[in-house]
């Protein structure tokens, strides 16, 4: 397993700068979504544990009479879209990308590729996420914590048994669906249809799929670093605005800060990237050699038919061109 699947993958990351470059941008929205509810969270749970209810909701009303109200919801909603329209074409552009280096090496494939395929593949892939969105760690994180808000504390010991439970089924139901994009991507199979083939190479390859499901644990690394960028850098704000008072001070504090959380950021998204692009390709090698193992009488097609579909794509755009 480590020859044939976790090799290439280590390879891919030390060599292939322009797979970095593309994923860095899709990684940099993905860090800044993640950072927002994470301190949309901690915000709730502050105003919650310290009653702070009265002045939250305050500051709140006095918000939305502010001139700017309109262009932060605006700003908001717009960026909300994009991060979610662009989500799935990143996803499907950066595995097409990753499967033709893996392949070759030498090959010439730029970013018009990897866009071109995430586009094909937008609306399958956009319907696995969204059927996966429930089983997500932070999705599980936001219910749980929106559920303690409900209900009160006095129900913490209930509330957080089913909560284990449901983060038990969801790490099962994630592990079964691991290659489900790959389908789509590869054999142009629809959401469902992708979801039950994956069922049956996870089950079929159990052991290799359990294993490899705990480089997942490397992408809940970003998640505890964007928690902390985002909960250090509202905290050195905080004391800022209360042990200065001179505005000249206050004013160069808060552009060196600026400059420091924005570097991090960067630092952050680009870590996340990498991250993001070994672990897909761990999972991309998994699929490629479960895939040598089953039957052709079982409906699934052999390696070669990735490069197929690739040529076969690339002879369609040439056509077009004439």
């Amino acid at each position: 397993m480590k020859e044939f699947i976790i090799l290439p993958a280590w390879n891919l990351i030390n060599h292939e700068t322009l797979i970095k470059k593309f994923n860095f941008f899709p990684s940099l929205l993905s860090t800044i979504y993640l950072g927002c509810i994470v301190l949309y969270q901690l915000a709730f749970v502050y105003v919650y544990i310290f009653q702070l209810k009265d002045e939250f909701f305050g500051f709140i009303i006095n918000w939305t009479h502010s001139a700017y109200f309109w262009e932060t919801i605006v700003t908001l909603g717009i960026a909300f879209i994009l991060y979610f329209l662009i989500t799935p074409i990143a996803e499907s552009g950066l595995i097409s990308l990753i499967s033709k280096k893996v392949r070759d090496t030498n090959d010439t494939s730029g970013f018009g590729y990897g866009i071109s395929r995430g586009i094909i593949n937008f609306l399958p892939i956009f319907e696995l996420h969204n059927t996966m969105a429930l089983f997500k760690l932070l999705s599980i994180i936001t219910f749980y914590l929106f559920l303690l808000r409900v209900f009160g504390q006095e129900y913490l010991m209930i509330i957080s048994i089913c909560m284990c439970i449901y983060l038990a089924f969801a790490f099962l139901v994630n592990m079964l669906f691991s290659y489900a994009r790959f389908f789509i991507i590869f054999e142009e199979k629809k959401a469902f249809e992708a979801i039950s083939l994956s069922i049956r190479m996870a089950l079929d390859n159990l052991n290799t799929t359990f294993h490899l499901y705990f480089t997942l644990l490397l992408v809940y690394i970003r998640t505890f670093l964007t928690v902390l960028a985002f909960i250090i850098f509202p905290l050195i704000v905080s004391a800022i605005l209360t042990y200065i008072t001179i505005l000249f001070l206050k004013m160069v504090a808060f552009f060196i800060v600026g400059v420091l959380f924005v570097g991090f950021l960067i630092f952050v998204s680009h870590l996340n990237s990498v991250l993001e692009i070994f672990v897909e390709a761990i999972w991309y090698n998994a699929y490629v050699e479960n895939k040598k193992l089953l039957k052709p009488s079982g409906g699934l097609h052999d390696e070669t038919n990735i490069e197929k579909h690739d040529d076969h794509h690339h002879h369609h755009v040439d056509d077009s061109h004439h």
